[in-house]
This record gives structure tokens, C-alpha cells and sequence, in this order.
């Protein structure tokens, strides 16, 4: 799995780093981890007092604000079919999927809700077929990527 290998662990260093800025932020809320040692749709569950209150997708990028906002176009990537699971699976447990992209280059958690039961998608986003990274270790991979607008995502700072 990638998440053994160097890059993965970067990775992984990553998204504790984002979970603790959430959670300084949101301290009533709990950050449920799906096993980092198998492969699984989600990245988390947020709940508070024991009930669930959202599905989590979890992405680290190295790059800061400014880049994200120039070169990217505030326009986070991720693999489409990724996130439709996703949307499946908060569909079947009655709440929202919600997206978390930490920048480390500036410690920065960019917090923004995706899908809501009923409404549907409630983000901006488009569909690309485009060649990407395969995984976190390289490679390269044609697929449907949905590139989600995070211009009006909610920033929450680290340190």
C-alpha cells in the first residue's frame, strides 16, 4: 500500500496535522479515522456526542495559499469516482460529505461541504478527463477528476 512507503508516510504526517488543526478549531467534534493500512473510500467520520456528523475526503497538497489560489485556480483535484463513493456512502449514513485541503506550506486546513442528503452536490465543480498522478509514490493515470472550487471554502490556520 502507499501509505507504507516513504511518500505515504509524508502524506499521512500531513493529514494528522490537518486533523489537529480542525480539531482546535472544532473541539466538540471527534475525527474517526477509517484503518490507514487498507485501502477505504472515506477518510473519516466527524461526529459530536457520539452521533455522526459528516463524512470526511482528506487531501494534503505541498504548496502554500498563494499557489493554490494562483496556480491552481483555487481549484482542488480530486478523482471523481473517489469522491461519488463518497457521496454514496454519507448518502447511506444521512449526512453531509465534506472535504478537507491542507496546504503545508502555509499550515493552512481549507474546510468546505460537498454533498448534502437531499441537495444534492453544493459545490462548484467541474469534470475533467485529464492524466494526473497515480498515487501518492507517482505514476501517471487517465481519469474523470473533479477539479472543486475552494474559493469560498473556510480557512482555519495552524500555529
Amino acid at each position: 500500500m502507499d501509505i507504507l512507503t516513504a511518500k505515504g508516510q509524508e502524506t499521512r504526517q500531513q493529514e494528522e496535522r490537518a486533523i489537529k488543526i480542525w480539531l482546535k478549531n472544532y473541539p466538540a467534534y471527534s475525527y474517526i479515522q477509517t484503518p490507514k493500512d487498507k485501502p477505504a473510500i472515506v477518510d473519516a467520520i466527524l461526529s459530536v456526542d457520539g452521533v455522526m456528523k459528516a463524512v470526511v475526503e482528506t487531501k494534503c497538497r505541498n504548496s502554500s495559499i498563494t499557489e493554490f489560489h494562483t496556480s491552481f485556480k483555487d481549484e482542488w483535484l480530486v478523482t471523481y469516482e473517489k469522491l461519488v463513493k463518497a457521496a454514496d456512502i454519507a448518502s447511506a449514513l444521512s449526512v453531509p460529505l465534506v472535504g478537507f485541503l491542507y496546504l503545508k506550506q502555509d499550515d493552512i486546513l481549507l474546510y468546505q461541504k460537498l454533498w448534502e442528503p437531499k441537495a444534492g452536490w453544493v459545490c462548484d465543480m467541474s469534470i475533467r478527463q485529464t492524466w494526473t498522478q497515480a498515487t501518492v509514490n507517482g505514476g501517471k493515470a487517465l481519469r474523470s477528476n473533479a477539479y472543486i472550487n475552494m474559493s469560498n471554502a473556510t480557512s482555519l490556520k495552524g500555529e
